[in-house]
């Protein structure tokens, strides 16, 4: 158990520090308060620790929770009740999303709890659709494309401010706390089928799950006016104090126990009605959902308490100077870091090596993946300076990324799908983001379709790099006529 801490808190420090070295040295030329640079380390450090509690409490609790209530759901056969309870585990796990309320947070023109709700019935909605498909082995294809063809529809009714926040919706939903949810259901309900179909239909649940939020927030946009404005001075606290910590870790923790508490009504339930869980594996969980619990609380105050205000600050002071301009290589560094850090990227990048008999390494993998989410966090900042509409963006990148499937192995598609939802994190919402919101308020850009937007960018790159990995590695097998080549794949690209 204290190995799989140290994991984690291993995992967090190389996720966080190459922010934390590149935000050091830009100190050296950029006029940033001692208290604001100060707190920034502190609560660096603070992200570092809750981010590693919380992962290791959600291993150690969430997933058991996961999959017993998968494992029970195949066994008992009932297609209405898998249907209802991956609705019901859609949608409380995404309401407790760290990610989710990071991003609902900086977004000020909706009600963070209105948006929240909106995006976790979709998730729910698309988790029942997930099942279905898994059971009955639905064109993952099929799917993603009369989905996809639905918002480029809907993205013509409704106001521009919004799409970009729907966008950034699908791109932030599936993270921590729901992947693991999200995944072991999907490995359960096809855990039964023995047909070539099987190992496709177990990737695409987070796929789906990112594409229902997106629908749902753009049907918001078509009954709710955004309204309020953003001001600089309202977003960064220059002169931060102990007591602003203490302030925050107060009112965090009672947010966080009001997220997790649906989790633990589930779980409750589901051991009344089944006594499935023995006591250790109860005491387990208990003391996972304690760290958990603590490790978000942490996270939040560590995110809003200096961490984010670096964030607007550096945005709002370069983009106002002469040396704007940097923000866009700055940008494109910090994310190619950040990807190759985040340790769903890690976890997917091992699936395909294993899935290509090596042929396609992890060390390939993540650095293509870590250079397409580096070109979209670029696009994306040249979007704000240029004040180009994100629709000259979104729409060609996702006509392009259904067009791909046409042409790779569905597994691949599904991985790719996958990928988009894992790799629009949590330091994409709390520095990316922050960093895109004070550049438009240097430049005078509107917030809501200047800055949202660039989450959504970043998990777009996925689904188009690794689908051109994918018809690049059909075609060596093909060309080369290995006789290991994984005919589990030709089978699956072949097929309607």
């Amino acid at each position: 158990m204290l190995g799989n801490l140290k994991n984690s808190l291993s995992e967090s420090f190389r996720t966080i520090m190459p922010i934390v070295l590149i935000v050091v040295v830009l100190s050296i030329f950029v006029p940033i308060s001692p208290s604001l640079l100060i707190s920034f380390i502190i609560s660096s450090i603070l992200l570092i620790i809750g981010s590693a509690l919380f992962t290791f409490g959600a291993d150690i609790s969430m997933m058991i929770i996961g999959e017993k209530i998968g494992s029970k759901l195949v066994k008992s056969k009932k297609i209405w009740l898998v249907l209802l309870v991956s609705f019901i585990i859609g949608t409380v796990v995404t309401i407790a999303e760290p990610d989710l309320r990071v991003l609902a947070e900086q977004l000020i023109s909706i009600p963070s709890n209105v948006l929240i709700l909106t995006i976790s019935v979709g998730v729910g909605i698309s988790l029942l659709l997930s099942s279905l498909r898994s059971i009955y082995g639905w064109d993952l294809n099929k799917i993603l494309l009369i989905g996809y063809t639905i918002t480029l529809i809907f993205i013509f009714f409704v106001s521009e401010e919004f799409v970009p926040v729907a966008f950034d919706s699908g791109g932030i939903t599936t993270g921590t706390i729901s992947l693991p949810f999200i995944m072991t259901l999907g490995i359960g309900l096809t855990a039964n089928r023995t047909d070539k179909k099987a190992k496709e239909s177990s990737f695409g649940l987070v796929s789906l799950c990112s594409l229902g939020p997106i629908i749902m927030v753009l049907l918001l946009g078509l009954f709710y006016t955004p309204e309020g404005s953003y001001n600089i001075t309202d977003l960064i606290r220059l002169n931060i104090n102990f007591k602003d910590y203490l302030n925050a870790f107060s009112v965090y923790f009672e947010e966080v126990l009001f997220s997790i508490l649906p989790i633990i009504i589930v779980f409750v339930i589901y051991q009344l009605l089944s006594k499935d869980v023995t006591k250790t594996e109860i005491r387990k969980i208990i003391f996972g959902l304690i760290v958990t619990i603590l490790g978000l609380t942490m996270f939040f105050m560590a995110a809003n308490v200096g961490f984010m205000d670096m964030g607007y600050f550096l945005g709002e002071y370069i983009g106002g100077t002469d040396y704007k301009y940097l923000l866009i290589p700055f940008g494109m560094v910090m994310a190619f870091y950040i990807s190759i850090a985040e340790p769903a990227v890690q976890v997917l990048n091992s699936q395909v090596e294993d899935l290509t008999g090596g042929n396609i390494s992890k060390k390939t993998l993540n650095i293509g993946l870590a250079l397409g989410v580096s070109v979209a966090t670029g696009l994306s900042l040249i979007r704000i300076f240029t004040n180009t509409s994100f629709l000259y963006y979104i729409i060609p990148g996702q006509i392009l990324s259904l067009i791909l499937m046409f042409f790779t192995p569905k597994i691949f598609t599904a991985i790719a799908f996958d990928a988009g939802g894992a790799t629009g994190g949590t330091l994409t919402a709390a520095f990316l983001l922050p960093i895109a919101i004070g550049i438009c308020l240097a430049t005078g850009t509107n917030v809501l379709t200047g800055a949202f937007g660039l989450a959504a960018l970043v998990s777009l790159a996925p689904l188009i790099t690794i689908q051109v990995i994918g018809i690049m590695y059909n075609l060596k097998m093909k060309n080369e006529h290995i006789e290991n080549y994984d005919e589990e794949i030709v089978d699956l690209d072949k097929e309607e």
